[in-house]
């Protein structure tokens, strides 16, 4: 959060409350001039436009520098295709190297389970991945994290949950909510000593880069 945005959001803020007083302070004018039309005439012309539109400027700059509840955020397109950047498309099934095969954008398929479709299109492959961004990443972020976040940080958990169990992304939601840097929790799902470790590292990395991006500057 730059201290520039913060600045900002605050002259909105005092530009609004300027702006009312303004306004009442010229219909006070007309009614002691004895002419209430022009005073409402006043009310009607001046505050539903400046007023509204500072206000609503300066709530969304708050909003987005503060944060928001999780449970009324989407992925951004930005979030969208950073998960993408990770989960490689695949039009037919492959074997991953801790168990079970993946399609698409890494739909999982477990060994215990039915096995993946011998193939798919990209429409479908497309429609998995909006359907499990939900269901595998932003359900989760919406279930566990309470405190709230920007637009990068909202991402970036919907990334962890989206490659994660719901038990271990809790770990990293119960960071956040005690008001810490999830790094810790976060590195805890690297898989060390395995030949995933290194590629979990650096989609950790990436995750952690997005988790504290600048929401001004974002996307």
């Amino acid at each position: 959060m730059g201290r520039a945005s913060v600045v900002g959001a605050c002259l909105l803020l005092l530009a609004a409350a300027w702006r009312r007083r303004q306004v009442d302070s010229d219909q006070a004018a007309a009614l002691e001039t004895g002419n209430p039309d022009q005073a409402d005439d006043q009310a009607a012309d001046q505050a539903p436009t400046i007023l509204e539109s500072i206000e609503a400027s300066a709530l969304s700059a708050v909003a987005t520098i503060t944060g928001r509840d999780a449970a009324s955020m989407a992925t951004s397109p930005a979030g969208l295709a950073h998960l993408q950047s990770f989960e490689r498309l695949s039009l037919v099934p492959y074997r991953l190297g801790d168990g079970g095969s993946t399609i698409g954008w890494g739909r999982f398929y477990p060994d215990s389970g039915p096995p993946p479709p011998a193939q798919i299109d990209r429409a479908t492959a497309d429609a998995w991945f909006a359907q499990d961004v939900d269901e595998r990443g932003e359900r989760w972020v919406r279930a566990y994290v309470t405190a709230p976040l920007t637009q990068p940080q909202f991402d970036a958990l919907v990334s962890m949950a989206y490659n994660l169990s719901p038990r271990s992304f809790r770990t990293i939601a119960e960071a956040v909510n005690g008001g810490q840097d999830p790094e810790s929790a976060a590195l805890q799902y690297v898989r060390a000593g395995t030949n995933l470790e290194r590629g979990l590292r650096r989609r950790r990395a990436a995750e952690l880069a997005m988790f504290r991006a600048d929401p001004t500057t974002y996307g």
